[in-house]
């Protein structure tokens, strides 16, 4: 999107909705939160940072930043408020992955995943080739219900988010390398492209069992009925009724709770504001119990969690300009010791 078609997009949150934002997601208020004026414009600068209310509400963005998307912004040198909301969503589905199959979030692994567009004067991640690597993801959405969604933002000062790196040239050329993976990254890449998941609007518990979500200082426990379920298993979406509990308090069913999100300029309950189209609205509310934290719940999780079908399969033919991906077949120790995937490790004396 040009500059001149960016500053014509008209402000739409209100002081309310401002309000609400910042209560729900913590913003402090040392950052100084405000709406832009009139004439203002989602500039990018380094005096202050655009905060869109869509990577929150849908995306799974929280205050602070994990360490992991610290790194992947410094490592592509895009500034903050230059990553599209959907980027961030397959940022924050790649970490819950890595937690689901018991590993590490690591940026050559996101790499051999992922490829880092220009979409316009944002940007954005896209997914390798089949030759490199299959998704670690059996949906993604790559549209938003609310096309409105650059519209709404609120300024907040530069010193929020100091690791950030300054803006970077949308027209500049981006170098893009197939990463070299050491041999416990092969093993996890194999794990998350064998086991895709599926990419929502994570709840707030979904979130904190990942430690992605800074409202729990304890990582909650999620159970369906006596059976502790595990991150694969929510977002595989194996069960449902599952129930969250944090330092031994039951909360809210994941069937009956809500999300927030900004739809019709203000913050409401209801469904996600990602294009999953095959996926139903509901406005069903409850009120938090007794001691429970005040954040977002998920609504109805076996809606979001249908299993995806139709899975690629490896191509027969490789291609010559990017590395392919182990074989499914036959055994893996084998094909690390002769892959050229695997980084020597240095000996020790």
């Amino acid at each position: 999107m040009s500059r001149t078609v960016r500053s014509m997009i008209c402000f739409v949150l209100t002081a309310k909705d401002l309000d609400s934002f910042v209560e729900t997601y913590k913003i402090p208020e040392r950052f100084s939160p405000t709406l832009p004026g009139p004439d203002d414009s989602a500039e990018f600068t380094p005096d202050q940072i655009v905060l869109y209310a869509l990577a929150f509400s849908s995306c799974g963005v929280r205050y602070p930043l994990s360490s992991f998307k610290i790194d992947l912004l410094h490592h592509f040198k895009v500034y903050f408020s230059q990553l599209h909301p959907l980027g961030f969503m397959r940022v924050v589905h790649f970490e819950l992955s890595c937690m689901a199959v018991s590993g590490e979030p690591s940026i050559l692994l996101f790499c051999m995943f992922y490829k880092l567009i220009s979409d316009g004067d944002r940007f954005t991640f896209a997914k390798r080739k089949d030759s490199v690597s299959q998704p670690c993801y059996s949906f993604m959405p790559t549209s938003t219900y609310l096309k409105e969604w650059k519209s709404r933002f609120i300024f907040v000062s530069a010193a929020m988010i100091l690791e950030s790196p300054l803006l970077r040239d949308a027209k500049a050329a981006i170098e893009d390398n197939v990463p070299i993976l050491f041999a416990d990254e092969i093993v996890q890449w194999k794990h998350m492209y064998e086991n895709p998941m599926r990419a929502f609007t994570f709840s707030e518990w979904i979130l904190a069992m990942g430690g992605l979500s800074p409202f729990y200082s304890v990582r909650p426990k999620a159970f369906f009925g006596k059976k502790e379920m595990t991150m694969w298993g929510l977002l595989q979406g194996h069960s449902r009724d599952v129930k969250f509990v944090v330092d031994d308090r039951v909360e809210p069913s994941l069937n009956q709770g809500v999300e927030m999100r900004v739809t019709e300029g203000s913050v409401q309950a209801g469904g996600s504001a990602i294009g999953d189209k095959d996926e139903g609205a509901s406005s069903d509310e409850k009120k938090d119990s007794p001691g429970s934290l005040q954040v977002p719940a998920p609504r109805g999780i076996q809606l979001r969690l249908r299993t995806a079908s139709g899975q690629k399969a490896f191509p027969t033919i490789k291609a010559s300009s990017e590395l392919p991906p182990i074989g499914v077949k036959g055994s893996l120790s084998k094909h690390l010791r002769s892959s050229s995937l695997v980084r020597e490790l240095p000996c020790s004396d």
